[in-house]
């Protein structure tokens, strides 16, 4: 059992979370009333791509949808919307029903609400085509910043605050075609355990080129759309596209403002799945953990849900696992589960999935049908549950959704039909530890100045140690010198880099190891692989695997018949996490966090609740980057003299504990938008650090920003103490650069007994600051 304690107990209403409004749109229609009708009478929504060509490919159908021409009402200016990319649109056609639905008004807005999204591919849209122009037409910048800038996967999440005006932090989370419920569990979370009243999560994935090469190139397209879950003969899925969101709020908060309670969130499971990058266990082991851990949160046995909407994708080894995680996780009671695929109707949405089925089953919840599998023909003999195959009435009272994706990533959602009292079994202990309880008790580094700790902190007190950076140029563009500090080749043989499966694996996760091994140490890696310690594992970064990403569009480009299978899974935003957990053989939870460098600060707080929840008995966080010429040009049209730097550093978090280091406070982060400017958030969360004068009046400060930042010299102005700027030593490290702070601060307090304050500023997302101190000392 992944948590020993278990109190059966009545929630107080501050504690439940309730569904209070919902919004979607897919291929099937927009809007709920569109999609109930669709999925009740079982249609399909598939027809020929017109987003991009597919004649060089396998496939041409998709789940494409019928994007409408103009947005709802909403609080974006004109210039705004005109930059807005097709994935950004349907965002925010679904975040707005959603938020109408649940009637929000100004006072809700008035306080923060966190945003917690899934997506896989974010705007790829804008990415392709800034690579189209950047290769083929070098020498036109026409344009590339504006979809440089709004590529970025945070962005989207910034448009749709814009869009509904509202602010509070942002949580992106990729972990594939998890990423929706991922979302949507954690937003539940944030509100179970007290931190927020509110809180506006979901998914979303629009189709892209590379994408649906990447698919086909895996032979993972059927070729005869539509697709056939749980058929005998099935072949592989279809892709689609979609968004969905829902407003979640406390019961208390329900409540008091008389709001129609749609649901209740009742369980939430994760696992990870470390197996294979692309294939499930074949017994289903990680899925059927996912499920039992939900089933555990929500007080229900198997037998009690109503209907499952399967993962169901289609392809041969998906479907088999999950049928066998079902049939181990239902016993004797499986042949009264009532299973079905949407996927049969609308294809696979990727990021967008889980949250979209998981406002599927709510209609089914809702309005008292179950949605149908009709494209089956011969079920697999591993179908000895009930599998939905005509449209069907019934009554609803509990629904699961699972969701499973590449790199091993499973989530399950429960929802129930809301009851005035409800006994439930709370999933972790009921007596928070408080933060500062929280232990680094690790850490560990590459970057450009070597393989280890040892060698950042030699570059700190010795910058001339440090290699100049690597001029980057290709053919035709040895006018625009592209400066970057390269992780150099390990001085030393490090046995890990020659593990098989790290073999293909991008740079970045190469990095990403060697930093979490340094940080775990040789003491607990044993236990770790033995599963005595529960590992979690949070990664955040802003890029991801660029090098084999544009190495792969490159070749899809060229022709898609010869795109390489073996790139494509590397591309996804959690390959890195996904070969650590495999080469430590992690089971426990595992999110991949994305937005700019500031979400480092969000994956240690992630982790620091995943230990006061006993989710797991360790947490490894990890910050990393690389960088190909694509990249570093990008970055060179906001600041041509600015020097960027590739690598990672991880920490290792525990609960208590006599070593390492007190994670003493995490302020923020805190989201910039048009009504709360970067430098008057920068400034605010400053200002929090500095009343915290016993810690903060001897300590030392570690800064980002690689060339001049006036918002957060203008913040730290009145800070005496000592000041350590990794940016300008290292060069600009993205999604490295505060994982780097936080190990070097970590490093020096354990060194000299004194606290250190990290200032996570990110470039156009968030801020926030840590405080470091001594285990035991202030």
């Amino acid at each position: 059992m992944p948590y020993p304690f278990a109190v059966t107990s009545n929630y107080p209403e501050s504690r439940r979370v309730v569904i209070t409004g919902a919004g979607i749109i897919t291929s099937m229609g927009l809007g709920w009333r569109e999609n109930v009708d669709g999925f009740r009478a079982g249609r399909l929504a598939f027809r020929p791509v017109t987003l991009f060509d597919t004649s060089g490919q396998r496939v041409s159908q998709a789940g494409e949808l019928t994007l409408p021409i103009g947005l709802p009402e909403n609080a974006l200016t004109a210039r705004q919307i005109s930059r807005l990319d097709r994935a950004t649109r349907m965002l925010i056609h679904a975040g707005t029903e959603a938020w109408a639905d649940a009637g929000w008004s100004d006072r809700e807005r008035a306080e923060p609400i966190p945003l917690c999204l899934g997506t896989s591919a974010g705007a790829m849209e804008l990415g392709e085509s800034y690579f189209r122009q950047a290769s083929q037409h070098p020498e036109t910048r026409h344009g590339q910043a504006v979809r440089a800038v709004n590529y970025q996967t945070h962005r989207q999440a910034i448009h749709l605050a814009n869009a509904l005006d509202f602010t509070g932090p942002v949580t992106i989370i990729a972990n594939a075609c998890a990423s929706g419920a991922n979302a949507i569990g954690h937003a539940t979370s944030l509100i179970r355990r007290g931190e927020n009243q509110r809180a506006f999560a979901g998914g979303y994935d629009a189709l892209a080129k590379l994408v649906f090469a990447g698919f086909d190139s895996l032979q993972a397209l059927t070729p005869h759309v539509p697709p056939r879950p749980f058929d005998a003969h099935r072949d592989g899925l279809a892709l689609g596209e979609g968004a969905a969101m829902l407003a979640l709020e406390s019961l208390e908060s329900a409540r008091a403002r008389g709001a129609e309670i749609l649901a209740e969130v009742v369980g939430y499971g994760a696992s990870t799945d470390s197996h294979h990058l692309t294939q499930p266990h074949p017994e289903g082991d990680a899925a059927l953990r996912a499920m039992s851990e939900a089933c555990r949160g929500a007080g229900l046995r198997p037998d009690q849900i109503d209907y499952l909407n399967s993962h169901g994708t289609g392809t041969p080894l998906n479907d088999v696992a999950e049928g066998r995680a079902i049939q181990r996780w239902a016993g004797t009671d499986v042949e009264k589960i009532r299973v079905s695929s949407t996927k049969a109707s609308i294809g696979h949405l990727l990021g967008g999935a889980g949250a979209v089925e998981a406002v599927i089953a709510l209609m089914a919840l809702r309005e008292n049908f179950l949605p149908p599998t009709t494209t089956v023909e011969t079920p697999d003999e591993v179908c000895t549950f009930d599998l939905v195959r005509e449209p069907r009435d019934a009554e609803v009272r509990n629904v699961l959704t699972n969701s499973f994706g590449f790199g091993g990533a499973n989530a399950t959602l429960i929802f129930s039909e809301f009851e005035e009292t409800r006994a439930v079994t709370i999933p972790f202990e009921d007596t928070k530890t408080a933060i500062g309880k929280i232990r680094i008790s690790g850490w560990g580094a590459v970057t450009p100045a070597g393989w280890g700790m040892a060698s950042l902190v030699e570059a700190i007190e010795s910058p001339e140690s440090l290699a100049e950076p690597e001029i980057f140029t290709r053919e035709g563009r040895e006018s625009r010198p592209l400066l970057v500090r390269r992780v150099p080749r390990p001085t030393e043989k490090l046995p890990f880099l020659r593990d098989p499966r790290l073999r293909r694996a991008s740079p970045i996760a190469r990095f990403s190891v060697g930093a979490a091994l340094e940080a775990i140490g040789e003491a607990r890696l044993e236990a770790v692989k033995s599963g005595e310690i529960r590992l979690g594992v949070v990664y955040a970064y802003v890029n991801g695997c660029v090098n084999y990403s544009s190495r792969f569009y490159g070749e899809a480009l060229r022709d898609p018949a010869l795109a390489s299978p073996i790139l494509f899974p590397e591309t996804v935003y959690n390959a890195p996490a996904s070969h650590l957990s495999s080469l430590l053989g992690c089971h426990a939870i595992n999110y991949t966090i994305v937005g700019d460098s500031s979400q480092f600060l969000s994956a240690m707080e992630i982790a620091a609740r995943w230990l006061e929840e006993n989710r797991c008995d360790g947490v490894i966080v990890v910050g990393g980057e690389e960088f190909d010429w694509l990249c570093a040009e990008a970055y060179q049209l906001f600041g041509s003299e600015t020097v960027y730097a590739e690598g990672a550093a991880a920490l290792y978090l525990e609960r208590g504990g006599e070593a390492g280091v007190s994670l003493d406070s995490l302020i923020g982060p805190e989201l910039y938008t048009n009504a709360h400017p970067r430098g008057d958030l920068i400034r605010r969360v400053a200002e929090k650090a500095e009343t915290q004068q016993g810690k903060v009046a001897d300590s030392t400060l570690f800064t980002r920003a690689s060339r001049d930042d006036a918002d957060e010299e203008a913040a730290w102005a009145d800070f005496k103490g000592k000041r350590v700027n990794l940016g300008r030593l290292l060069g600009e490290g993205m999604g490295a650069a505060i994982a780097w702070q936080c190990a070097a601060a970590a490093d020096l307090v354990d060194r000299s007994g004194k606290p250190a304050v990290v200032s996570a500023v990110g470039e156009n997302e968030q801020a926030g600051v840590v405080i470091l101190t001594a285990n035991g000392r202030e």
